[in-house]
């Protein structure tokens, strides 16, 4: 049988997920929506795909991370368009829907990447029982004062009219590392589910990359916010590319 990455698949669009309050909720409940995934309680639970593991990080390793990596270079990071929007190629774009750092590992790339991968490898896919083909190389990223990165989602463009979304990357689970909590702001949002995470240093945080988990990181308002980020895909997925995106690690 040929590998999926042999021959790129067809994308087709998929339907708004946008459940109505009174509608079952999707995670099979049998509740309402808005008394489920979408209520509006501060103590609820995470809304159903969202994992959460406290503590994944040591906080001394995060200490002496973020020690090292205050004294590494760092550059600008825009927003990555898919080859949906009428062009041929992905493009990087640069402006205030996204004010972020991406700040290079040094020394600590092999760590990070072996932390990363642990994470993917004994946590996540025991979890949704499958198997991961492989992960894109962890960005380290710094949010100073008035950072964030607008709602969007990490595999999907939606259409002109918000009626439809494709898939333009080759992810299924998105991974965040936060190494850091002593800021004000920054918590991470999920606009369809009226829900928001305020991080702590050490959390693993996960979700599935589709546009269901629309998300948002909220503006930094004081102190500097720092997350490791990272993007995955199972290896039963239909895939959308011929190849793995560049600088990803093969499992």
């Amino acid at each position: 049988m040929p590998s999926p990455l042999t021959k790129p698949r067809p994308r087709t669009p998929r339907a708004n997920f946008s459940p109505s309050p009174q509608e079952p909720c999707f995670c099979g409940s049998g509740k309402p929506f808005r008394d489920c995934c979408g209520s509006a309680k501060r103590d609820r639970l995470p809304p159903h795909g969202v994992g959460i593991v406290p503590g994944f990080l040591d906080p001394d390793i995060c200490r002496s991370w973020i020690t090292h990596l205050h004294r590494q270079p760092r550059l600008p990071l825009g927003t990555v368009e898919a080859p949906d929007r009428g062009i041929s190629h992905s493009e990087t774009t640069h402006g205030g829907d996204r004010i972020t750092d991406l700040v290079k590992a040094g020394r600590l790339r092999r760590d990070i990447d072996r932390r990363v991968e642990r994470a993917y490898q004994d946590i996540i896919a025991p979890l949704r029982g499958r198997r991961f083909a492989w992960f894109e190389y962890p960005q380290v990223l710094r949010y100073e004062p008035g950072g964030w990165y607008r709602a969007h989602a990490d595999s999907e463009v939606c259409s002109p009219d918000g009626r439809s979304w494709t898939k333009g990357i080759d992810r299924d689970i998105s991974l965040l590392l936060y190494l850091n909590d002593d800021f004000q702001g920054g918590e991470l949002r999920f606009l369809k589910f009226r829900y928001s995470h305020r991080p702590r240093a050490g959390d693993l945080v996960f979700f599935p990359s589709d546009h269901r988990y629309v998300h948002q990181a909220e503006p930094v308002k004081t102190g500097l916010r720092w997350v490791v980020a990272s993007w995955a895909a199972f290896t039963d997925e239909p895939r959308v590319r011929d190849q793995p995106p560049p600088a990803s690690i093969m499992l």
